[in-house]
């Protein structure tokens, strides 16, 4: 069905292209390579700020102004038909760690105690995501709480007898549906945004926000100038 949604997605953005023909336009959307896939962004966190903006594309700056290794950007001639997204909170020990785990909540055997108690709190319990494209806010306002899961299997202790790490599924915690769909475009200039109340009480060096979105593929789908 995320399939079907994703064509019908793309011909409704395309049409006017084509002078309103159907044909052509339908034409054009079967000959799209299409794929299911994912991007990847990040964004560091700090108690300087409460607004962390993504960069979607490889030309696009980050809060952090940095293109992290674990990031999968948007190519600039591609576009992505979003079905769902999540937003994970990480404690990697350098810009450049690649061997750092996705958390659904502040999980206090990853983050130091106070940044653990912020991240659950003024993050995940307050916090929002909104998002703009060239200017137009498409999502206002979607609470960061959607994406809060704080398992029943909890990582208490270092890891050993009794102290298993957190229950987690890659394919479903974390995750919330777009609907309706995100169609992002890789000409195009993308916002998304995390916005607190206020800043974080305590955040460690490197601390990090991931989102990733989930959906269709369309290779070669867009001009870039």
């Amino acid at each position: 069905m995320s399939y079907d949604i994703a064509k019908r997605v793309l011909f409704d953005s395309w049409i006017d292209s084509f002078g309103g023909q159907s044909k052509a336009c339908w034409s054009w959307v079967n000959n799209r390579k299409l794929s299911q896939h994912e991007i990847r962004l990040e964004v560091g966190l700090n108690i300087n700020n409460n607004r962390f903006a993504f960069g979607v594309t490889p030309n696009q700056a980050n809060s952090t102004n940095v293109i992290f290794p674990t990031e999968n950007r948007l190519m600039l001639q591609d576009s992505l038909v979003v079905s769902e997204y999540a937003l994970f909170v990480a404690q990697p020990t350098s810009l450049a760690d690649v061997a750092f785990t996705l958390n659904t909540y502040g999980n206090t055997q990853v983050f130091a105690a106070a940044d653990a108690a912020a991240l659950d709190s003024t993050f995940y319990s307050n916090g929002y995501f909104s998002t703009k494209v060239n200017n137009d806010v498409v999502i206002p306002y979607r609470g960061l709480f959607n994406h809060w899961y704080k398992p029943q299997t909890q990582q208490t202790a270092a890891l050993g007898p009794g102290a298993p790490k957190d229950q987690l599924r890659g394919a479903e915690d974390g995750f919330v549906t777009q609907e309706p769909n995100l169609l992002l475009i890789g000409s195009k200039n993308y916002v998304p945004e995390i916005v607190l109340p206020g800043a974080l009480a305590s955040a460690a060096a490197f601390l990090r926000c991931v989102l990733i979105y989930r959906g269709v593929l369309a290779q070669n789908s867009t001009v870039v100038n």
